[in-house]
């Protein structure tokens, strides 16, 4: 039985790996328990260590090569000199911040490029919005300005104010932030996180604008939105392209195809038909000048039209009464007449048509806002 078991405990050690003879070749003299399990006699009394084999040196030697070189590289890449050691990173000379360097290959080709969120400039992310201001000189242009200041239009419209385009002039003072986005007015029951998510912003980048220390905020209070965009309805006032709904009523006939009322053929209904009480105040639905005043008692009876800027002409038909002269100027929103149902008519409504360069267009195509 004794022979039996030494022969076993000869067969254990013949079966020690390569990997545990080179660990413990590795150890350098170091004294180690293996596994009670394995090897319970080891316990009792310490292991010498024969020589590392010629195979072993050279594994060794070839472990050591390659954790050196690895630390060689490491150190290359943190005490190399000057720039030159960041080459892959675009740094320059000078930049005072990493995030400088990388957000200056953001441009209008790539931004916002499946990121699903804008990418706005640097100065958004870590410092408040700062401004300057321009003295317009003639000729000037709101998108000329806005292009040369890497800004969109609607972000001088918002930031200055401006309800009219048309009426600043050479002299007038701009301010030009140095990022887009709009001022807000924050209102009642307002919270920044709901004032980023209304305009698709991180929250973040509204506290970074407005050097917030904290997320309190009251109401009356103005802010600055980083990458928040004018609506199209204050973008096309300002612009002189806004139409306003000319009075109140409900649709009972859009622009198009339509059985005629009085012969029940299908003909071109070049307008949109807004019912309501006679005497219903009608306004006009941009600024400009009447160029007809009239009645046709067998077609729109009493009407009005005026001319707009950029080739656009409205008219308003069935009126029963009429304000205005030929000639006079309008402003957007005055009022031109009286609802009513004078003419080729079944009951009072306003016929409201707008021409575009002297073509009928759909006043519900994109151009009426209420």
């Amino acid at each position: 039985m004794d022979m039996e078991v030494l022969h076993q405990k000869q067969q254990v050690r013949k079966r020690r790996s390569f990997f545990s003879r080179l660990r413990t070749s590795w150890a350098l003299g170091h004294e180690r328990e293996d596994d009670p399990v394995l090897f319970p006699e080891m316990k009792q009394q310490p292991r010498r260590h024969s020589a590392p084999s010629k195979r072993e040196k050279i594994v060794i030697l070839s472990l050591g090569s390659i954790i050196l070189a690895g630390g060689c590289v490491g150190l290359a890449f943190f005490v190399g000199s000057g720039p030159r050691a960041l080459p892959d990173l675009g740094l320059t000379p000078g930049a005072s911040t990493v995030h400088k360097s990388l957000f200056s290959y953001v441009n209008s080709d790539t931004a916002n490029q499946g990121s699903g969120s804008p990418i706005l400039p640097d100065g958004v992310l870590f410092t408040s919005v700062s401004s300057r201001a321009y003295t317009l000189e003639r000729g000037d242009t709101l998108s000329e300005i806005a292009h040369e200041n890497g800004l969109d239009v609607g972000t001088l419209i918002a930031f200055n104010n401006i309800t009219d385009v048309r009426k600043i002039y050479a002299g007038s003072e701009l301010k030009i932030p140095n990022v887009d986005g709009i001022p807000y007015t924050v209102r009642s029951g307002d919270s920044v996180a709901s004032i980023a998510e209304k305009f698709s912003v991180p929250v973040n980048y509204i506290l970074d604008a407005n050097d917030l220390q904290s997320e309190v905020i009251t109401a009356g209070q103005i802010l600055f939105v980083p990458g928040g965009q004018i609506s199209e309805y204050d973008y096309k006032k300002a612009m002189g392209t806004l139409f306003i709904y000319p009075t109140r009523g409900r649709l009972t006939s859009p622009f198009g195809y339509r059985s005629d009322p009085f012969t029940g053929v299908r003909s071109m209904h070049y307008g949109i038909d807004l019912a309501g009480p006679v005497g219903t105040p009608v306004s006009a639905t941009m600024e400009g000048t009447v160029v007809l005043v009239g009645d046709r008692p067998r077609g729109f009876g009493k009407y009005v039209v005026i001319r707009h800027s950029h080739g656009f002409q409205s008219l308003y038909g069935h009126l029963s009464r009429i304000l205005v002269r030929k000639g006079q100027h309008i402003s957007q929103g005055q009022q031109i007449g009286e609802m009513g149902s004078t003419g080729r008519s079944t009951g009072p409504h306003l016929h409201f048509a707008l021409y575009r360069n002297n073509v009928p267009v759909n006043p519900l195509g994109g151009y009426l806002y209420k």
